[in-house]
């Protein structure tokens, strides 16, 4: 078994074929990685992405699916919309979710996101945790629907820079990253999660990026342009 994640990726300059692929780091790292080498036009970006129990078989079961589109047998581009691969690795990732049973580091971050925006967060999110484990740290979100039934647990990348993800974790490496998590704003949130409704998103990205807003001053206090 090897934890990881499993992305599609779309090249603007290939707009009618995405890649499949996995990796045991941050999906955005491996696109840029991708985009990087000679040859590629234009950069990749990740259409989406799962963090599963087994990345490989994943991959293998998702490029077996799809192996009638195959562009080439020593690629992994495939000739399909990415609407199907996403819906596929949506379907995928059900069946090979990460086992709580794994040995893990974990920081429970509800109280946190409680205490600071308890305005914003869903009101079905029951639990948020900051989970590492050996080359990964990501966010492990309980919801529990309004109309009951069971409660839904997925596990979400965190797209951070500065994010610390050794091969060998230790409780110090856990507690950089819940500093990192904890020193975010609401508008970092709505770009890196989907812990805040889809409504509420929208107004802090329209309250935030409106001229002489907090985005702008934010940027100017971390001296960007």
């Amino acid at each position: 078994m090897s934890i990881g994640f499993v992305y599609v990726l779309l090249n603007p300059a290939f707009p009618r074929q995405v890649k499949i692929g996995r990796t045991v780091r941050d999906p955005q790292k491996r696109a840029g990685e991708l985009s990087r080498q000679t040859g590629v036009p234009d950069d990749f970006i990740v259409l989406y992405d799962e963090i599963v129990a087994d990345a490989k078989q994943v991959e293998e079961l998702l490029q077996a699916r799809f192996s009638e589109y195959r562009t080439r047998k020593n690629k992994e581009f495939f000739q399909i919309p990415p609407k199907e691969a996403i819906k596929a690795l949506q379907e995928m990732a059900v069946r090979f979710p990460v086992p709580s049973t794994i040995s893990s580091l974990v920081i429970d971050l509800l109280p946190h996101l409680t205490r600071y925006f308890a305005a914003y967060l869903d009101p079905i999110v029951a639990s948020v945790r900051l989970v590492q484990l050996p080359g990964i740290c990501y966010l492990e979100v309980i919801r529990q629907p309004k109309e009951g039934g069971p409660p839904i647990t997925v596990q979400e990348e965190l797209p951070l820079h500065g994010l610390v993800t050794p091969d060998a974790p230790t409780p110090d490496d856990l507690r950089v990253n819940e500093a990192l998590v904890r020193s975010l704003d609401e508008y970092d949130w709505i770009m890196i999660s989907n812990l805040f409704p889809v409504e509420i998103a929208e107004k802090i990205a329209r309250e935030w990026e409106q001229p002489s807003g907090k985005l702008e001053r934010k940027q100017k206090d971390r001296g960007g342009n």
